[in-house]
């Protein structure tokens, strides 16, 4: 009976030991970096993907109340994918944490296997600096439709015989006169009638030209010789925002850069390589003015010369409001 209770107690302490290292064993050792509060977490929608069809790609950024999320936008592609539209869903509460689910529509033209890295997600608590949360990657496969018919040919049955075509020149024809007709009546009317009007008012100034003026009072204020460099990039951003405003009638003073990059996506007034450089444009100045980012002077002068640039290269032709009001101006 005495050799039992001995048994029992050393297996005890066996335990009790082995309990003892596992938790010494758990303990972060000094010097360990802090493991980040925030948990990305990446889904497709189908399972089954075939070249050229459209899937959902969701992020789900998990984190606790107290840490601010910047998430950042591809405006292109993902990966080896291209971006065909993006948007987000409203923020929930999941366990004690904030959830924000940013959704992608993807296409692909390269069938086997691809590796999809989430966007940049950086976060903060109060007071602290930005930090970039761990990247989550997520295996996508993309089916041949070749390989599933690996036997099929490209002989196919003879068509049905075709109607015969109709002939469009006769009411081309009619439909040209009547037109040619309806355009000479109204310019005949606005001869007729041009001395009943008011003399013409001054044609308003293009949107580029009204920017360019902005841009040269903001270089005589010296603000990035003073160090201003916060105030000299608000006032920078709000100039290219108010002519984007007015070229391409996209309210972008009142949106942040997410909310003009999806609009200008899904609109289509601005070409990719435009938006992708507006996009970049507007990120550093975001850092500048939101997350204490220090710029440099030349990367002053390069944010100038990048906003000059945009502007310039999309002058060419006026807005819709622009032409309409110039042309009522001209009577």
């Amino acid at each position: 009976m005495v050799g039992v209770f001995q048994r029992a107690l050393a297996l005890a302490s066996i335990v009790l030991l082995s309990a003892v290292g596992a938790r010494a064993d758990d303990a972060a050792p000094p010097g360990t970096p802090e493991a980040s509060p925030v948990e990305i977490r990446a889904k497709t929608e189908p399972d089954s993907i075939t070249i050229g069809t459209r899937f959902r790609y969701t992020v789900e950024v998990a984190a606790p109340k107290d840490v601010e999320i910047v998430l950042t936008q591809p405006t292109e592609k993902l990966g080896d994918f291209e971006i065909v539209d993006f948007g987000d869903t409203p923020p929930v509460q999941r366990e004690g944490k904030t959830v924000i689910a940013r959704w992608y529509t993807l296409v692909g033209y390269s069938p086997g296997d691809h590796l999809v890295k989430s966007p940049p997600v950086y976060y903060r608590r109060a007071g602290e600096e930005l930090k970039e949360a761990p990247a989550k990657e997520i295996g996508v496969s993309i089916a041949s439709l070749l390989a599933a018919a690996p036997t099929a040919t490209d002989v196919r049955d003879l068509k049905g015989p075709e109607e015969f075509p109709i002939d469009w020149r006769p009411y081309y024809l009619v439909g040209g006169t009547l037109v040619g007709l309806l355009l000479l009546g109204f310019v005949l009317y606005r001869v007729l009638n041009r001395s009943r009007r008011a003399g013409p008012a001054p044609a308003p100034k293009p949107p580029h030209e009204i920017a360019f003026d902005q841009l040269e009072r903001l270089r005589r204020r010296g603000l990035v010789e003073q160090g201003a460099f916060k105030e000299y990039y608000s006032a920078l951003s709000d100039i290219v925002r108010t002519y984007v405003e007015h070229r391409f009638g996209v309210r972008a003073p009142e949106m942040t850069t997410e909310e003009f990059l999806l609009s200008s996506a899904r609109n289509g007034r601005l070409q990719g390589g435009y938006r992708g450089l507006l996009g970049e444009f507007l990120s550093e100045s975001d850092l500048v003015k939101f997350a204490r980012h220090v710029p440099t002077i030349a990367d002053s002068e390069r944010a100038f010369s990048a906003a000059k640039r945009f502007i310039d290269e999309t002058a060419s032709g006026l807005s819709p409001a622009h032409d309409e009001e110039r042309l009522r101006a001209a009577g």
